[in-house]
């Protein structure tokens, strides 16, 4: 019974994916394209597309460079054609689950395969999932505060503030456990006392708590660990960091460049940068749809409308649809959707590797 619950669950989530990404893409192309977007299509310059490839391929391997470093920092060799497949899985099951929620356990996993012990591998996972994450969390609304502009909808307005309120929350509460444990199990303790008056949180509350303070412990400890030595492998896996980034957010400029589209490269990171920061707590897999949605409205300011539906269409192809495609490939020859659903479990990653251990 479990085991058809996580297949419906992964099965689940990738065909909400790929309805919603189709859905969004037919609207796009629909509504937004002409006789003026043909001729930009038949006078694209192959050259830029070929270079967009090269830049979002080079994004990726920055990213395999800076989990090779983090597995560095904790003694463990990882060779650069496997943690390329771990980078792709991961894209993968990220992206046709909520939230990115589906591809940690995964990495962790992956991880381990390669001899990183489950507590390393989890601290490697979320200090990789941060280290990203505080380049958009500082740099979005450090973006949106010199050029409110581009929050021009009322409906962008709602997002970031949804958005801010929620990422705000969280640094808090992390931040509050890491540094007065004491003081916030106290009041952890008090929040869910509340909660288990409703009937629905009652039976879920001692174990929802127990995960969240065993999760923040075991990284609290792990990454001691991981730093311990020197700060060198942090401050390379930060520079790994913005140099994957920034070979993203070119390939958007040379696409638009390709297409016969004048726009300046700082406004196009501008854009990616805060699309990047409304993305976070969106609850769609990969943010599928919403990131359509909201990249037409921010870059419709600078792209113009007859360019802005297939430049789109093209910039998460490369961007998001086709290494997500290239991951579920890699996932089901290395690894297997059977596996894959035991893997998606938390508490089963956590059974196997302590049967490991022991």
């Amino acid at each position: 019974m479990l085991t058809n619950f996580k297949h419906t669950t992964i099965k689940r989530g990738l065909e909400i994916f790929c309805g919603i990404t189709v859905l969004a893409i037919c609207l796009l192309i629909i509504f937004t394209t002409n006789v003026k977007t043909i001729h930009a299509l038949k006078s694209i310059n192959i050259g830029f597309l070929i270079l967009s490839f090269i830049l979002i391929c080079l994004s990726i391997c920055f990213d395999v460079l800076r989990l090779i470093i983090l597995a560095r920092a904790v003694s463990v060799k990882i060779p650069f054609i496997y943690g390329t497949k771990a980078i792709l899985s991961y894209t993968f099951l990220s992206n046709i689950t909520p939230s990115s929620a589906g591809g940690e356990p995964l990495l962790v996993y992956m991880l381990n395969q390669r001899g990183v012990t489950f507590g390393k591998a989890t601290a490697i996972s979320l200090l990789r999932t941060m280290i990203t994450m505080a380049f958009f969390a500082v740099g979005g609304p450090v973006i949106i505060c010199f050029h409110r502009e581009l929050l021009s909808g009322i409906g962008l307005k709602l997002v970031f503030d949804y958005v801010s309120i929620f990422m705000s929350l969280t640094v808090i509460f992390f931040t509050y456990l890491y540094f007065a444990p004491g003081s916030a199990r106290k009041f952890l303790d008090r929040v869910f006392i509340f909660f288990e008056r409703f009937k629905f949180f009652k039976e879920r509350s001692f174990k929802l708590k127990k995960n969240i303070l065993h999760t923040v412990d075991e990284f609290k400890s792990n990454l001691r660990e991981l730093l311990q030595k020197d700060y060198w492998h942090l401050f390379l896996a930060v520079l790994c960091t913005a140099l994957m980034i920034a070979s993203q957010f070119l390939v958007a400029f040379v696409l638009l460049k390709g297409l016969g589209c004048d726009v300046m490269v700082l406004n196009t990171f501008m854009v990616q940068g805060v699309l990047n920061f409304l993305l976070y707590y969106v609850p769609t897999p990969g943010g599928s749809g919403v990131s359509e949605g909201i990249g037409y409205t921010l870059f419709a300011l600078f792209v113009p409308s007859h360019i802005n539906g297939v430049f789109l269409v093209i910039w998460r192809f490369l961007t998001n649809y086709l290494f997500t495609l290239i991951g579920g490939l890699i996932i089901v020859k290395s690894i297997g959707m059977k596996h894959l659903e035991d893997i998606t479990k938390a508490k089963q990653i956590v059974q196997n590797n302590r049967e490991n251990i022991d």
